[in-house]
């Protein structure tokens, strides 16, 4: 019982982290300069006040409104929609023009306001489509004005014929190449590819996103993006999109192995600085002795490392192995995880190209 209790309480510390990290990156994609903190600040705000009216609060403390207001009026939108998504799920068959525009409402919500008080602001036109043709992305032209909406409807039909993941990439990809909006068409775009993978029975749970990958690779993203568009071969961002969903899973599967090996650590009885020698252990299970000596080399001395090591091999922390010359120590913990990662991890190596060196360590 306590076991299930600890598993759903991680479950759960890992969908409010999603939902947070999520939301920050897919504002990160409109270079926002909201800090992960102040990010986290907003974040609380909507959980306690949901119906919390923004725009109206800013306008009635502040005579004149600034980049910073904008940003967390902005991060608002985002982690509150992302929220509603999660909780009444969208199905694709339900997909309409109408909602897309619905969508893009909720995201651009009272931004519009900042034109007045920010340089080089691009209206937004909330839960409208774009009403011009200057808009360019790198060297793509997107579809004049007057083939959006049904450039859009003809998209969502394709998309109920096609419902697998390279048919969300490619919705994905096909909806920002038609530049529906003024404004805000990234945050559409990867909201809604988080929606339709759910309604796909993929991350059913609400653990993980495509959009914080998106956010780490940021470079990548859009050097992808614009090789689909610009090459008119969508195959480019459909295969860097499959990199992010599988390595994604990967990186929650090691979140959720990280928190069980810190938590194995706090129940063990340490003493001095031994505490300091075992957390290199939380993100990597087996460390080369040499390694650690680098890592603890300003913080003890060696003999003090080594007493260290010995005493948590000798209460059943850690094991030791030899192997040549070499000696290396493992954290003495199984976990079901630790299957999974490697399992996923050798899925990774045979289909991906690409795979971030930490995404390796387990």
């Amino acid at each position: 019982m306590f076991g299930l209790l600890k598993h759903n309480l991680i479950e759960r510390n890992l969908i409010s982290k999603n939902e947070l990290l999520a939301s920050f990156a897919i504002s990160k994609a409109e270079d926002s300069r909201l800090t992960l903190k102040e990010a986290q600040d907003v974040y609380s705000l909507l959980l306690s006040e949901p119906d919390y009216d923004f725009v109206a609060k800013l306008l009635k403390a502040k005579l004149k409104l600034t980049q910073k207001d904008y940003d967390q009026l902005e991060f608002f939108n985002v982690a509150k929609t992302f929220r509603k998504l999660n909780q009444e799920p969208v199905k694709i068959e339900e997909i309409t023009p109408e909602r897309v525009k619905e969508l893009h409402r909720n995201l651009t919500q009272g931004l519009d306001v900042f034109q007045q008080y920010l340089s080089g602001f691009t209206v937004y036109r909330s839960g409208r489509w774009r009403n011009n043709d200057t808009i360019r992305v790198g060297s793509y032209t997107p579809a004049p004005f007057t083939e959006i909406e049904e450039g859009v409807e003809k998209l969502v039909e394709w998309l109920k014929k096609n419902q697998t993941v390279d048919g969300v990439a490619i919705f994905h990809t096909a909806l920002y190449g038609l530049h529906a909006f003024n404004n805000g068409n990234k945050r559409v775009c990867r909201i809604l590819e988080h929606a339709l993978l759910r309604n796909l029975g993929i991350n059913s749970k609400n653990l993980y996103s495509t959009s914080y990958y998106y956010h780490k690779q940021k470079a990548r993203y859009y050097k992808y993006l614009l090789y689909s568009l610009e090459r008119r071969n969508l195959n480019h961002f459909v295969n860097f999109m499959l990199e992010a969903l599988v390595l994604s899973i990967i990186d929650v599967v090691k979140t959720s192995l990280k928190t069980k090996r810190s938590e194995f650590l706090d129940r063990q009885e340490l003493e001095g600085q031994i505490h300091v020698v075992l957390k290199p252990f939380i993100k990597r299970g087996e460390i080369q002795f040499k390694n650690l000596v680098r890592a603890n080399r300003s913080k003890m001395a060696r003999q003090t490392l080594v007493t260290y090591l010995q005493r948590a091999v000798e209460q059943d922390i850690l094991k030791k192995r030899e192997s040549g010359r070499a000696t290396y120590y493992r954290l003495n913990f199984d976990s079901p995880e630790l299957k999974t990662l490697k399992k996923w991890l050798d899925f990774a190596k045979k289909r991906l190209t690409y795979i971030p060196d930490n995404i390796k360590l387990i």
